[in-house]
């Protein structure tokens, strides 16, 4: 079997690089545009702990409240913002975010690379990326997501190391065990990459069953040390703070989520809660050919693809099955949609080319022809659909839903809306361009980080006063993050940050008072 990624398929790769070269592109004109997260702040001082631990030996490590979340993105991302700042003068949020969508552009290469791979075809590759980059939440959510992106990236990084050519044997195993442990070291679920990944090496493969075990071991142990070495928490007290980190990542209360009308806290979140956000927040032509796929692999018992591989789609299917189950029977920590488990959408995405490709090498049949164009048919309107969502409402498309939720007042009367509080920078941008002239008393309805950090402070200097009260303010400022009931009938909105006519977060002043 010819490897896909030749001289023979020189038109597809250049199709890719010119793509790939317009998203980066159009990344570096938009990073500016992107709000500040609500945990933005933490995860810089994450970062910075981290570094000072790992160059001057600080044990500031040790006592940081976030100290078991995974550094090992954080730290470089905290080295390459400041590098940013100092020689560019690029402020710190705008470099960090520059900083997050060029480690996910990276990770693109390395998905196409890796579909190339199981289908044989690099075609595939390009459509796969396609589909991930124009899923509106994970574009906007690659400049300023540092956890659940930076994950996502990581799991590309596993995935494309675990088919990367296997002689000589120990460089593929020494690869794969550092993309595992960079993993792990980013968010605990890679642990369960961990476990997949090793239960297909003990159980899959044309070695002997002594090579296998021996692989499979010397897999784990190896991805561990990795994490360790990633993880400066662990290199003081090691036993306390793996028993810290485990009891941490196994706690499964959460912060209130808004689903269906209802604020739940987890544990006590709906089993259902991650299927239905998956299936109303994703591409649905993605999800509806992931379903069909993964039906159709299990069917046919693992049927090969043209390219001759079947333990990656093993993987991912177990990937997808494993990241599901957890959540209906061990009800972990889950908040702000589904976020948490990004990394399972390359894996749907897999299975959505797959199922096509199926199709196309079927075409003979009058009936699977007529499946396959519809299929494309389907695929080709929701990317375009997607993509005007994306520029009409830039740079607010992480709130993006599908016709599941019906219309967008619909759904943010049932779900989480702008649970980043992303929209509060265009709202500060409105605020900063009212003229100081007059007092003014501002309440937030939510004071988030960048509002006590930035926003506040701005007002305060414009000699506006912050009152802790609807009752005492001029100005009313909202955003949801959660549902939140309209202002008291007293007040008017002047300014909305607007997704589909919905509001993501507005302003409003007292009746009579002109600003």
């Amino acid at each position: 079997m010819k490897h896909p990624l030749t001289h023979r398929h020189i038109i597809v790769h250049v199709i890719f690089s010119v793509f790939l070269l317009i998203y980066v592109g159009i990344g570096f004109r938009v990073y500016p545009d992107y709000g500040v997260p609500i945990d933005e702040y933490s995860q810089i001082e994450l970062g910075r702990v981290n570094y000072e631990r790992i160059v001057n030996g600080n044990p500031d490590i040790q006592t940081q409240y976030d100290r078991y979340y995974g550094p090992a993105f954080e730290v470089p991302l905290y080295v390459f913002g400041n590098l940013l700042q100092t020689r560019f003068g690029i402020d710190q949020m705008s470099a960090r975010h520059l900083g997050i969508f060029i480690f996910f552009a990276f990770s693109l290469v390395l998905f196409y690379r890796f579909l190339a791979v199981i289908t044989g075809h690099p075609g595939y590759g390009v459509l796969g990326v396609a589909l991930l980059v124009l899923s509106p939440r994970f574009f906007a959510e690659s400049f300023y997501n540092t956890k659940d992106i930076a994950f996502l990236s990581a799991t590309l990084l596993v995935l494309w190391a675990y088919v990367r050519p296997k002689k000589p044997a120990w460089v593929w195993l020494v690869v794969l065990a550092a993309a595992t442990g960079f993993a792990i070291a980013i968010r605990a679920q890679g642990l369960l990459l961990l476990f997949v990944l090793a239960v297909t090496l003990l159980f899959t493969g044309k070695e002997t069953s002594r090579v296998r075990i021996q692989t499979a071991v010397t897999y784990i142990v190896s991805s561990l040390g990795f994490t360790y070495g990633m993880f400066p928490v662990f290199w003081n007290d090691t036993l306390r703070n793996i028993v810290g980190f485990w009891q941490s990542s196994a706690n499964p209360v959460g912060v209130p989520t808004y689903y269906f009308g209802t604020f739940y806290v987890s544990p006590l979140i709906p089993w259902h809660y991650h299927f239905v956000w998956v299936a109303i927040s994703s591409l649905l032509s993605v999800v509806a050919t992931a379903l069909m796929g993964i039906f159709w692999f299990a069917f046919f018992r693992g049927s090969k693809t043209s390219g001759g591989h079947t333990q990656p789609f093993v993987v991912m299917a177990l990937i997808i099955a494993g990241t599901f189950l957890t959540s209906v029977f061990f009800h972990p920590r889950s908040y702000d949609g589904w976020r948490h488990i990004y990394y399972v959408y390359p894996c749907l995405i897999g299975f959505s080319v797959y199922m096509l490709q199926q199709c196309l090498i079927r075409l003979r049949a009058p009936a699977v022809k007529v499946a396959f164009f519809v299929l494309v048919l389907l695929v080709c309107a929701d990317v375009v659909s997607a993509a005007i969502f994306m520029i009409r409402n830039h740079p607010n498309e992480y709130v993006y839903f599908n016709v599941l939720a019906g219309n967008y007042k619909k759904a943010k009367a049932n779900f989480d809306f702008d649970y980043w509080g992303i929209s509060y920078k265009q709202i500060f941008g409105y605020l900063m361009s009212i003229p100081g002239t007059k007092p003014t008393t501002v309440y937030f309805e939510q004071e988030l980080p960048y509002t006590e950090v930035v926003m506040i402070p701005f007002l305060q200097k414009k000699g506006m006063r912050i009152v802790s009260s609807p009752e005492e303010a001029d100005v009313y400022v909202t955003i949801n993050r959660d549902f939140k009931e309209p202002p008291p009938l007293r007040f008017r909105r002047i300014y909305a940050v607007t997704v589909e006519d919905a509001d993501a977060s507005a302003v409003y002043v007292r009746d009579g008072f002109i600003l």
